[in-house]
């Protein structure tokens, strides 16, 4: 029985340094996908008043994962430590809950996306006829199309037609030319340009808004479905580990330290 339990050591002993490698590093991993929610928090919240879709909720789903995340890394750590054969399986269903929502998460955002595209085409014309009347809107509307470089849902005449404007007329956010868009002030309060009735495009951003929205938006959904895919499939390594780990425990009988 002695010459068993001297063989078998170095085999449990390196599972469950590998154990708290993973779990080290499964800590870590919860902390970035805080941090990489609250970015993308921040990034997309600007945008969602361009939208007929909600997609707030994706960061929040990514803030919460991580923080479950973290939780259960500690209790992995104890666990680990412990050698409590107990704990090993707690935590082996905890990673593989984990994991199943990392993977019904993702789906659901790629399922998700050609509704969020649709959404910013009907969200930017929405914007546009609010543009006047309410802040919020106007500020999400300006900061989308300084930053982007675009101007109104398929381009800058989308606005020449919206009620209350005058014909020829554009926020001063779509001026690609400030000089002449400055002399051509018409409503300094709000912030509106009269253009030529010819040759506008060489004073105004051309391309319209959504699809760079989207871009934007896509970019950081990305972000989030490589996230948790590939958390999820890392977390199958520590499932396997501790499932391995709490056998070979309690199949020898051992008392780890």
């Amino acid at each position: 029985m002695v010459s068993r339990s001297m063989k078998t050591t170095p085999a449990v002993t390196c599972m469950k340094t590998l154990l708290a490698i993973f779990t080290l590093v499964f800590l870590v991993i919860g902390i970035a996908l805080l941090v990489a929610g609250t970015y993308s928090k921040i990034s997309l919240t600007s945008y969602n008043l361009l939208s007929t879709t909600d997609f707030t909720s994706v960061p929040y789903v990514m803030i919460g994962v991580g923080a479950f995340i973290v939780v259960v890394g500690l209790a992995g750590c104890c666990a680990t430590m412990k050698g409590n054969t107990c704990l090993l399986r707690t935590y082996a269903v905890c990673l593989g809950v984990v994991f199943l929502a990392e993977v019904v998460g993702a789906l659901a955002v790629i399922i998700s996306r050609n509704k969020i595209n649709n959404g910013f085409e009907a969200g930017m014309q929405n914007a546009m006829k609010k543009y006047k009347t309410d802040e919020a809107y106007k500020t999400a509307v300006d900061n989308a199309q300084k930053t982007l470089q675009c101007c109104g849902s398929n381009n800058y005449t989308d606005y020449y037609t919206l009620p209350g404007w005058n014909p020829n007329t554009v926020p001063m956010s779509c001026c690609s030319n400030l000089t002449y868009c400055k002399e051509h002030e018409v409503d300094n309060k709000i912030g509106i340009v009269g253009l030529p009735s010819q040759n506008a495009s060489e004073y105004v951003y051309n391309q319209g808004c959504p699809q760079l929205v989207f871009g934007v938006v896509n970019k950081n959904l990305g972000i989030v479905i490589g996230s948790m895919f590939g958390v999820a499939f890392f977390q199958l390594v520590g499932l396997i580990l501790s499932c391995c780990l709490a056998s070979s425990i309690n199949a020898n009988k051992y008392e780890l330290v």
